[in-house]
Order: C-alpha cells, then structure tokens, then sequence
C-alpha cells in the first residue's frame, strides 16, 4: 500500500516550539536522490478536520517544510502555516491538509533538487553554467508516491496545491506546468527564474500550453535579484497573452526574500484560490 512509504509517524512533540494546532511527522525515502535521500515529511492536520468527519479535504503541498510551521526547525523563519489555517478553521473559512517537505540541507543541493533544468544557469553565488538537478525525480516523488499515500491515509477530496518560495516557488510553478492534472493551484511566492539566463526563460515560457488552473504569483521589490521582478511580471504577462485566465500577480513594493513577507501573503493567495475553485 502506498502509505507503506510514511514511516514512523508520529505527532510533533518538539520542545520548544511554536506549532498551533495537529502537527504529525513522518520519515520517507526518495530514491533518485544523490544526496539526503531520507527526509522528513510534516503533515498538518486543520482542526476542523475532526469536528467534521463527513468532510473531504484539500491538500497543499509546500516545500521547505521546515520554515513552514515551527520557528525552532525553521533556517530562515517561520512563515506561520499553522497560524494561519487555524485562524481559517475559527472563521469557518476552507482549511487544507498540509504536507510541508523538507529541502535538502546543503544549499546547493536545495537548488539542484528543486530545479527543473541543470543548463543555462545565471551566475548567482557563485553557481556554475551547469549542474545535475533532481527536480523531475522529487516531482515524480511527490506525484506518484506522496501524493496516493496521502489520499489513502486522509480523507482528501483530490484537490491539490503545489506552494513554495523562491527555489520553492520556481518548483511549484514548474510543477503546476508539468502536471495540470494532479495540482489545480500552484502557489509561487519569489519564484526563483532568475536562476536561468533571461533568454533562457524566455524560450521555455513560450511552450507554455493554456489551461484552467490556478496560479499566484509574489514578488518583492526589495528582492536582492532584479530579475526576481522582471522575469515574474514577465512570465504574468505572457500567461495572460497566452490565455491563462486564473493568474494573479502582486508586486509588493516592501517585499524582501523573506518568510516573513510571504506569510503576509499566504492567507490571500488562499483566498484567491476559494475565489477560483473548479
């Protein structure tokens, strides 16, 4: 059975921590992974999930599940998942299963494994022309592993989000691209194009196929890579030439690459999401 790949589940029990609200953990292994093939996987339970045991449920799949719920594991700072959907939960607004996973530890190796092509890469810190990358193979992961032991262990109502930040965002736009049947919403905060020359991005986003999903996309303008705003206004105006009509951009002009400038955002891409439900 598929959830045989969740091992070890257990309810979060880190002290000291900030969790609000049902926090399970579970250890999974990705094969195809050179490095830090075994992760963790932080499921998020909503608190009505219990009070309504005749409901099904959706499903955001994020990454960097470490920043996403406990300041204590978080590397960059928490952007405050739980918080937020417990608060949706009082206000009887729609609350989601979350499944956070976590990135690799090496910051290269985040970037290779997230990253959907390994040429043509913007020298960024240092970043060679090319490297091995892993984004098909952790998206594979997730699609044909993670996602049907999900479904099989939660009620889920088969509707899923794809959302990350930067690395993340890039991933989860990626993802959305690749797979318009598995994940309805994408969410892409800082999604990071610029890690690929202009020209690059360019060429790849004309291959764009229109569909009716939905996507959300952030960007700062203190970001500390221009190309964070050209090339994510860039591609919002291509999918909109292109016929994508569930796309929705904001340009913050205080936004920094940070966990807290997407928190304040999250609960409205959300939103923008419940406004746009197929």
């Amino acid at each position: 059975m598929n959830q045989n790949i969740l091992k070890n589940i257990q309810k979060y029990d880190n002290t000291p921590n900030t969790l609000t609200g049902i926090l399970y953990t579970a250890e999974v292994e990705i094969e195809g992974l050179v490095v830090e093939k075994n992760r963790l996987v932080r499921i998020f339970i909503p608190s009505d999930y219990y009070e309504n045991p005749n409901l099904t449920y959706p499903v955001l799949y994020m990454m960097d599940g470490k920043n996403l719920f406990d300041k204590y594991t978080s590397f960059a700072g928490e952007w405050e998942v739980d918080e937020i959907m417990e608060e949706r939960a009082k206000n009887h607004k729609q609350t989601y299963i979350v499944v956070g996973i976590d990135s690799a530890i090496d910051g290269d190796v985040r970037c290779q494994e997230m990253a959907p092509y390994g040429e043509n890469i913007t020298s960024i810190d240092g970043l060679p022309q090319s490297f091995p990358v892993y984004g098909d193979i952790l998206g594979d992961f997730i699609v044909s592993k993670l996602i049907p032991a999900i479904d099989q262990l939660y009620r889920t109502n088969k509707v899923n989000t794809i959302g990350g930040s930067s690395m993340g965002g890039l991933f989860a736009y990626y993802l959305g691209m690749k797979y318009p049947d598995v994940f309805k919403n994408s969410i892409c905060f800082s999604p990071a194009f610029c890690l690929y020359q202009e020209e690059h991005v360019k060429v790849e986003l004309e291959k764009l196929i229109p569909n009716n999903n939905t996507f959300y996309l952030l960007v700062g303008n203190l970001e500390y890579e221009h190309q964070f705003i050209e090339l994510t206004k860039y591609t919002y105006e291509l999918m909109l030439q292109k016929g994508f009509d569930k796309v929705k951009y904001v340009h913050d002009l205080e936004g920094i690459h940070h966990e807290s400038f997407w928190n304040k955002y999250f609960d409205d891409a959300l939103e923008f999401i419940d406004k746009n439900k197929q």
